[in-house]
């Protein structure tokens, strides 16, 4: 049976945006109508039903004063009733007087079968005729409204006399018959009009999602620059969608871009090594050679062994950076004691270009220790490879506000030219080939600086004019990243 409940529920996840509009456009208009002719439906019962009501009432009047005009005679009361209704087999109305026990003392005629005695309700006083009084009847096929009244001799007191009305409403009944009958006439013939103007309105409503597809096919990898015109103008509601693409478009375009830079750059780095290696192990093979000759080449060899692994290692951190689900565990340190750490680290390299380490400024951090001195130690290589001999390169901690914290490290190089800057946190990328040629770096540290701020939900800056030196900028949050904080002890 599995494969019958996945058909169903395909047919449910593929029923069409037009579909169901056209069956709620459908659905919703013929509520609509027979809502609105249910009222009218309803407003007529209701009139015929006063309109009933007040005849038997003003019917129950008249012949109680044809009565009390008559001397509180009952003859005079016949005599009235067989006037208005003898004339005619439509009568308006039918008419019984009853003595004590019910003994009948006139009617009108025909009226004993399908009206007996027995069929009224309990009679009333003329006055007192309300809807609860009346009662519905149906017999040979006609529906009658029933009710009674009494009438009391002022002359000579005593039992009162009971007058039966009966009033023939069967043609009121046939009018809300064919009223019924033609509204689901009505609203059967209305149905088709209904799907096919909500149809039609569904599928101009839909037009600009239309084009919006066509515009999407259009996009390939080789298209990733065509972007949906925001003229002529699109509907309120799709505006936003569009916008929305075209940025998705560009962020697309932009990661084709980097991802092809990185492919060839990923190539190029690995290639250098691997053709040195090659070249280096080819020339040693071309002869015998002494012990000294080769183990030089085996040195050489593994120093680019080694360069491989580094730029390994480094591109398997970025890509763990990328892929994690799960914020970075934290913990509460102070900046200046971690900064120190990382300074007598790089101290021997940055003696070696002649370059002074200073450290200024304290505040607690919430953030992984290991990852922190990593980004710092990135940041440190780059001020110490691109200083001046003699100058320095300056570590300052500061706080900012609702907790967060900010790391600059500036040195006096060289600087690095306004239209390097954008990139300068791309992976492999190189500033420039002057800067480069003094180490052998893989354009990976910035990317991994960057990859530990995104893993803290902070931010790497970096700021620099030429010939005036660079400023790199750390700013972590204030708060844990979601994680349950420890404080780091600074014994």
């Amino acid at each position: 049976m599995w494969w019958k409940n996945a058909d169903l529920s395909s047919r449910r996840v593929t029923r069409s945006i037009g579909v169901r509009l056209t069956l709620f456009y459908t659905l919703t208009s013929l509520v609509a109508v027979a809502a609105f002719t249910g009222v009218l439906y309803w407003k007529l019962t209701v009139n015929f039903d006063a309109e009933h009501l007040r005849f038997l009432k003003a019917k129950a009047q008249e012949l109680t004063e044809d009565f009390r005009d008559g001397g509180d005679q009952p003859g005079a009361l016949l005599s009235e009733i067989n006037k208005e209704t003898a004339g005619t087999t439509l009568r308006q109305y039918e008419a019984r007087v009853l003595a004590l026990q019910s003994a009948v003392l006139g009617q009108t005629r025909g009226m004993s079968e399908p009206l007996p005695p027995q069929a009224f309700p309990i009679p009333v006083t003329a006055d007192a005729i309300t809807r609860a009084a009346i009662r519905d009847w149906y017999a040979d096929r006609r529906h009658y409204v029933l009710v009674a009244f009494s009438l009391r001799s002022l002359a000579t007191p005593g039992s009162p006399y009971t007058v039966q009305l009966a009033l023939d409403v069967s043609r009121d009944d046939a009018l809300l018959a064919d009223y019924r009958r033609g509204l689901w006439i009505f609203l059967l013939l209305l149905l088709p009009v209904l799907l096919l103007a909500g149809r039609l309105v569904t599928t101009r409503g839909l037009r600009p999602l239309e084009r919006i597809t066509r515009a999407a096919r259009a996009v390939t990898p080789a298209r990733l620059a065509e972007r949906i015109p925001l003229q002529p103008p699109w509907p309120p509601e799709l505006v936003d969608l569009v916008r929305v693409f075209n940025e998705m478009m560009e962020r697309l375009d932009e990661a084709f871009a980097r991802l092809a830079r990185f492919s060839a750059d990923l190539a190029h780095e690995l290639r250098n090594p691997l053709n040195n290696l090659m070249g280096e192990l080819e020339v040693c093979l071309t002869r015998e050679r002494g012990a000294d000759e080769y183990r030089e080449t085996l040195v050489s060899g593994l120093e680019e062994c080694r360069r491989l692994a580094v730029l390994i290692e480094n591109l398997l951190f970025i890509a763990r950076a990328e892929s994690a689900e799960k914020s970075v565990s934290t913990v509460r340190f102070q900046v200046h004691e971690a900064c120190a750490h990382v300074l007598a680290y790089h101290a021997a390299a940055a003696a070696k270009h002649g370059v002074r380490l200073v450290c200024e400024g304290d505040a607690w951090l919430n953030a992984d220790p290991l990852l922190f001195r990593q980004a710092l130690g990135n940041l440190l290589v780059n001020a110490i490879r691109y200083s001046p001999a003699g100058s320095e390169v300056r570590v300052a901690v500061r706080a900012l506000a609702a907790g967060g914290v900010e790391i600059a490290v500036r040195d006096r190089g060289e600087g690095i030219t306004p239209e390097h800057l954008p990139h300068v946190f791309d992976r492999f990328y190189q500033a420039d080939p002057a800067r480069a040629r003094r180490g052998q770096g893989t354009g990976l540290g910035l990317a991994i600086v960057r990859s530990i701020m995104e893993l803290h939900a902070g931010e790497a800056s970096l700021d620099s004019r030429p010939g005036e030196g660079t400023v790199a900028r750390l700013r972590f949050p204030g708060g844990a990243s979601g994680m349950q904080m420890t404080e780091l002890s600074s014994d």
